[in-house]
């Protein structure tokens, strides 16, 4: 219940966030009109008739796609999260980009047991977060948390311990922002955890650059240079045939210019 009601009141905040930028001056088309009536009757607890307003809505303007994510709020208010999930893929698809709806859809995804479906939403919403860092912050952290835990249900290995180290990375990075790094979690203890998680799932599977980025990420911040440029070339090596993601990528084509200038000029 407590699940539900939280995702109820986030799906919600996010709809009455889509029109929030609306000129007040503009008249408002009949469509628009259903919805706001819609998300008024949600609000005062009519999940019934704001399913029919919003249906309305889209008779009205079949691209008014605030609609689907209006409806999977009142459906996740009716406790059908069946209908709400389906409302909200169809809004991710017609709204890729809009990057805390699919991190909604992956939650709800878990909640029915559809791992295989929720952990191609996780993978999607890290991403999307690698693209926008100024909203990432603990976002990244709980996608990597979602995808170990479904690793380790899967008996993957490779998965439990990748995102494990990633994870233990980022938050490693994101301590060492604060007045005090070296707290009960310290920054150096939670950087060599990651080395140790990164170096058995390059173990699991010795071909894959994404384990070999990291440690190369985690010596570096570790100022250990010999083990961050061996590391660098092995990512490198592997890039080309592996899975990583767009901003992963770029970050390495970006690290690797000055090593290679540097090899050169020796």
């Amino acid at each position: 219940m407590v699940a539900r009601a939280f995702l109820l009141c986030s799906l919600m905040l996010l709809g009455s966030t889509l029109c929030s930028g609306a000129e007040p001056t503009l008249p408002v088309a009949p469509a628009v009109q259903r919805w706001q009536l819609g998300q008024e009757a949600l609000r005062n607890g009519q999940p019934d008739e704001a399913i029919a307003l919003y249906q309305q809505s889209l008779q009205l303007d079949a691209n008014l796609n605030r609609n689907y994510l209006s409806l999977a709020a009142a459906y996740c208010a009716q406790g059908d999260d069946g209908r709400a999930v389906e409302n909200l893929v169809r809004y991710v698809g017609k709204q890729p980009d809009h990057v805390a709806a699919r991190a909604h859809l992956a939650e709800m995804l878990l909640r029915l047991h559809r791992p295989d479906a929720a952990r191609q939403q996780f993978e999607r919403c890290i991403t999307d977060f690698q693209e926008r860092p100024e909203i990432a912050g603990d976002k990244l952290i709980h996608c990597h948390s979602r995808l170990m835990e479904l690793a380790a249900d899967a008996e993957d290995d490779y998965g439990e311990h990748l995102h494990r180290g990633i994870g233990l990375y980022l938050l490693a990075c994101q301590r060492a922002t604060l007045p005090d790094p070296e707290g009960d979690l310290a920054v150096q203890g939670l950087l060599f955890r990651s080395a140790g998680e990164l170096s058995a799932a390059r173990g699991e599977r010795p071909d894959e650059a994404r384990p070999c980025w990291y440690l190369h990420k985690v010596w570096s911040q570790l100022g250990q240079q010999q083990p961050a440029r061996r590391w660098l070339r092995t990512a490198d090596d592997a890039a080309t045939f592996t899975e990583l993601t767009p901003a992963e990528r770029q970050e390495l084509r970006t690290a690797r210019r000055p090593a290679v200038l540097a090899q050169t000029r020796k």
